[in-house]
C-alpha cells in the first residue's frame, strides 16, 4: 500500500500540470503529525558509517561541524537518481563556502555504487545501506522486497535527526532548487 501511495504522489505533479505539490519539503512539525508515512524527525542517522571505499565517517562529529546533506538513491539502476547527483555536482560552487558536505545513501551492491560514483564524478562518500538498516531507521524504505529506498534529500541537524527533507524526484522535478534555497548561507563575505 505504501508503494502505491508513493507512486501516486510521484505522479501527482503530472496530473496537476507538473506542479511540485508532491515534492514540497516536509517541515518537522508536519512530519511529526504524520509519523506513519514520513521519516521520523527524531530518528537519528547512525553516528558512524563506512563508505563503499572503506572510509570510516564519524557522522556524529561531522554533523556538529558541518551541515550534512544526505541524498538517497532509490536503487543502483535509478537513472533519475544518478542525474540528481550530476545536477547537484554542477551547483557545488554555489555552496562551497557554506560549510556543507554530502553523503549518498543507497542500497548496494557496493561495486555498483563505486561505478555510479565514478560515472557521476560526485565527490562525496557513497554509503551502502546493507539490508536497508539505515533506511528502516530513517523510515525511508520504499520496498524491502526490491531493496529500494524512497528518493529523498535531507539535511541532518547536529544531533543527526532530520532538520529538512525533500521527498521524491522525477525527470521534471529533482528538488535541487529547494535544497539550494534551504542551504542558503547568505552573503558569506
Amino acid at each position: 500500500m505504501n508503494r502505491l501511495l508513493l507512486l501516486l504522489l510521484l505522479l501527482l505533479p503530472f496530473a496537476l500540470g507538473a506542479r511540485q505539490t508532491a515534492h514540497t519539503p516536509v517541515p518537522l512539525r508536519d512530519a511529526r503529525q504524520d509519523s506513519t508515512s514520513t521519516p521520523l524527525p527524531d530518528a537519528q542517522f547512525p553516528p558512524e558509517v563506512v563508505s563503499v571505499t572503506g572510509e570510516k565517517i564519524d557522522v556524529a562529529k561531522l554533523a556538529k561541524e558541518r551541515r550534512i546533506v544526505v541524498v538517497t538513491l532509490k536503487a543502483t539502476w535509478c537513472q533519475v537518481c544518478q542525474r540528481q547527483l550530476a545536477r547537484i555536482k554542477k551547483q557545488l560552487d554555489q555552496i562551497k563556502y557554506c560549510s556543507v558536505t554530502f553523503l549518498v545513501l543507497a542500497p548496494g551492491p557496493a561495486d555498483e555504487l563505486k561505478a555510479i560514483q565514478k560515472r557521476t564524478g560526485f565527490p562525496y562518500p557513497f554509503i551502502e545501506d546493507q539490508d536497508l538498516k539505515i533506511g528502516q531507521e530513517m523510515r525511508l524504505v520504499l520496498s524491502e522486497k526490491d531493496q529500494e529506498l524512497i528518493p529523498a534529500i535531507f539535511i541532518l541537524n547536529p544531533d543527526r535527526t532530520v532538520g529538512w527533507i525533500q521527498l521524491g524526484r522525477n525527470p521534471i522535478s529533482y528538488g535541487d532548487a529547494q535544497l539550494l534555497a534551504e542551504i542558503d548561507c547568505g552573503d558569506w563575505i
